[in-house]
Protein backbone atom coordinates (compact mmCIF):
# COMPACT_ATOMS: atom_id res chain seq x y z
CA UNK A 1 0.00 0.00 0.00
CA UNK A 2 1.19 3.44 -0.39
CA UNK A 3 1.10 6.45 1.44
CA UNK A 4 -1.54 7.98 -1.24
CA UNK A 5 -3.85 4.43 -0.61
CA UNK A 6 -4.18 5.23 2.86
CA UNK A 7 -4.81 9.23 2.93
CA UNK A 8 -7.59 8.75 -0.36
CA UNK A 9 -9.45 5.73 1.90
CA UNK A 10 -9.87 8.28 4.94
CA UNK A 11 -10.26 11.10 2.47
CA UNK A 12 -7.70 13.15 3.74
CA UNK A 13 -6.13 16.03 1.58
CA UNK A 14 -3.31 16.85 4.62
CA UNK A 15 -1.05 14.68 6.67
CA UNK A 16 1.54 15.78 9.41
CA UNK A 17 5.38 14.94 9.17
CA UNK A 18 7.08 15.24 12.60
CA UNK A 19 10.59 14.27 13.76
CA UNK A 20 11.83 12.39 17.10
CA UNK A 21 14.77 13.94 18.51
CA UNK A 22 16.06 16.88 20.38
CA UNK A 23 17.40 18.88 18.24
CA UNK A 24 18.70 15.70 16.02
CA UNK A 25 19.56 13.73 19.28
CA UNK A 26 18.84 10.67 20.89
CA UNK A 27 16.74 9.66 17.51
CA UNK A 28 16.95 6.09 18.05
CA UNK A 29 15.97 5.88 22.12
CA UNK A 30 13.04 8.48 21.17
CA UNK A 31 11.74 6.50 18.36
CA UNK A 32 11.94 3.08 20.48
CA UNK A 33 10.34 4.85 23.28
CA UNK A 34 7.71 6.15 20.52
CA UNK A 35 7.13 2.77 19.14
CA UNK A 36 6.69 0.60 22.29
CA UNK A 37 4.69 3.05 23.93
CA UNK A 38 2.14 4.40 20.96
CA UNK A 39 3.10 8.15 21.78
CA UNK A 40 4.25 11.13 19.65
CA UNK A 41 5.39 13.34 21.80
CA UNK A 42 6.56 17.27 21.99
CA UNK A 43 8.25 19.45 24.31
CA UNK A 44 10.18 22.29 24.78
CA UNK A 45 11.80 21.79 28.63
CA UNK A 46 13.41 24.89 29.15
CA UNK A 47 10.05 27.16 27.97
CA UNK A 48 6.70 25.73 28.06
CA UNK A 49 6.87 23.48 31.78
CA UNK A 50 3.26 23.11 31.78
CA UNK A 51 0.08 21.84 29.35
CA UNK A 52 0.33 24.15 26.85
CA UNK A 53 -3.92 24.96 27.37
CA UNK A 54 -2.34 26.53 30.60
CA UNK A 55 0.57 28.19 29.39
CA UNK A 56 0.17 32.15 29.63
CA UNK A 57 0.05 34.75 27.07
CA UNK A 58 3.65 35.69 28.49
CA UNK A 59 5.28 32.88 28.11
CA UNK A 60 3.45 32.14 24.17
CA UNK A 61 5.03 35.74 23.35
CA UNK A 62 8.97 34.96 24.45
CA UNK A 63 9.44 31.57 22.73
CA UNK A 64 9.84 31.53 18.92
CA UNK A 65 6.42 31.61 16.56
CA UNK A 66 7.53 28.28 15.09
CA UNK A 67 7.03 26.93 18.30
CA UNK A 68 3.82 28.45 19.13
CA UNK A 69 2.56 27.40 15.89
CA UNK A 70 3.98 23.63 16.41
CA UNK A 71 1.97 23.34 19.72
CA UNK A 72 -0.89 24.86 18.50
CA UNK A 73 -0.83 22.12 15.58
CA UNK A 74 -0.30 19.23 18.28
CA UNK A 75 -2.85 20.36 20.76
CA UNK A 76 -5.39 22.23 19.29
CA UNK A 77 -5.25 20.50 15.32
CA UNK A 78 -4.74 17.15 15.03
CA UNK A 79 -7.53 14.97 15.41
CA UNK A 80 -8.31 11.15 15.58
CA UNK A 81 -7.85 9.73 12.51
CA UNK A 82 -4.64 11.77 11.28
CA UNK A 83 -2.23 10.48 10.05
CA UNK A 84 1.68 11.41 11.27
CA UNK A 85 5.21 10.44 9.10
CA UNK A 86 7.42 9.54 11.91
CA UNK A 87 10.46 11.05 9.71
CA UNK A 88 14.44 10.48 10.33
CA UNK A 89 15.89 13.78 9.65
CA UNK A 90 15.63 14.38 5.89
CA UNK A 91 16.14 10.99 4.62
CA UNK A 92 14.63 7.82 6.08
CA UNK A 93 10.96 6.91 7.02
CA UNK A 94 10.44 5.41 10.32
CA UNK A 95 6.78 4.70 10.67
CA UNK A 96 3.27 5.99 10.08
CA UNK A 97 0.46 6.29 12.85
CA UNK A 98 -2.71 7.54 13.66
CA UNK A 99 -3.99 10.12 16.01
CA UNK A 100 -6.67 7.46 18.55
CA UNK A 101 -7.31 9.99 21.20
CA UNK A 102 -8.87 13.30 20.66
CA UNK A 103 -6.60 15.08 23.39
CA UNK A 104 -3.16 15.58 23.83
CA UNK A 105 -1.97 15.15 27.06
CA UNK A 106 0.67 16.49 29.64
CA UNK A 107 2.95 14.58 31.43
CA UNK A 108 5.55 16.44 33.46
CA UNK A 109 7.19 12.94 34.43
CA UNK A 110 8.28 12.19 30.98
CA UNK A 111 10.13 15.27 30.05
CA UNK A 112 13.55 15.44 30.23
CA UNK A 113 16.90 14.73 28.12
CA UNK A 114 17.85 11.61 30.44
CA UNK A 115 18.12 8.42 29.47
CA UNK A 116 14.43 7.40 30.09
CA UNK A 117 12.68 10.61 29.51
CA UNK A 118 10.24 11.26 26.68
CA UNK A 119 8.44 14.36 25.70
CA UNK A 120 6.31 15.71 27.87
CA UNK A 121 3.30 16.87 25.86
CA UNK A 122 1.74 13.55 24.32
CA UNK A 123 -0.61 12.25 21.54
CA UNK A 124 -1.74 8.19 21.58
CA UNK A 125 -0.85 6.87 18.53
CA UNK A 126 -1.49 3.12 16.32
CA UNK A 127 1.17 2.36 14.35
CA UNK A 128 0.04 1.60 10.65
CA UNK A 129 3.40 1.19 9.91
CA UNK A 130 6.50 1.10 11.87
CA UNK A 131 10.07 -0.09 11.21
CA UNK A 132 13.02 -1.17 13.61
CA UNK A 133 15.33 1.95 13.34
CA UNK A 134 18.35 -0.27 11.87
CA UNK A 135 15.70 -0.96 8.86
CA UNK A 136 14.29 2.40 8.67
CA UNK A 137 12.81 3.08 5.10
CA UNK A 138 14.90 5.36 2.78
CA UNK A 139 12.95 8.44 1.30
CA UNK A 140 13.17 8.86 -2.63
CA UNK A 141 14.65 12.51 -2.09
CA UNK A 142 15.25 13.94 1.12
CA UNK A 143 13.08 16.52 2.67
CA UNK A 144 15.63 19.20 3.13
CA UNK A 145 14.28 22.18 4.86
CA UNK A 146 11.99 20.19 7.28
CA UNK A 147 13.91 21.42 10.26
CA UNK A 148 11.22 21.71 13.03
CA UNK A 149 9.53 19.29 14.86
CA UNK A 150 6.47 19.01 13.28
CA UNK A 151 4.46 20.39 10.38
CA UNK A 152 1.22 19.58 8.44
CA UNK A 153 1.68 18.72 4.62
CA UNK A 154 -1.01 20.00 2.29
CA UNK A 155 -2.04 18.53 -0.60
CA UNK A 156 -0.91 19.64 -3.86
CA UNK A 157 2.53 21.01 -1.98
CA UNK A 158 6.36 20.06 -2.29
CA UNK A 159 6.67 17.49 0.64
CA UNK A 160 3.00 16.40 -0.18
CA UNK A 161 4.57 15.06 -3.74
CA UNK A 162 8.19 14.11 -2.07
CA UNK A 163 6.08 11.83 -0.02
CA UNK A 164 2.44 10.46 -1.37
CA UNK A 165 4.63 7.54 -3.26
CA UNK A 166 5.91 5.73 -0.50
CA UNK A 167 5.33 2.22 -0.01
CA UNK A 168 3.93 1.45 3.11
Amino acid sequence: MKLADLLSSRKKNYFYIMHLSYEGAERERLWNYAREHDLIGLDLPDDVTDDWVKVCEKVKESIPNIWVRQFDIFCYEMKVDDIVVALNGWNSLLGIAEIVEPNHRYDRSLSGKELTGFFDHIRRVRWIKEYEYIHRLPLPRPIKGFNNTLSRVKHGSQRWSDLIGLNI
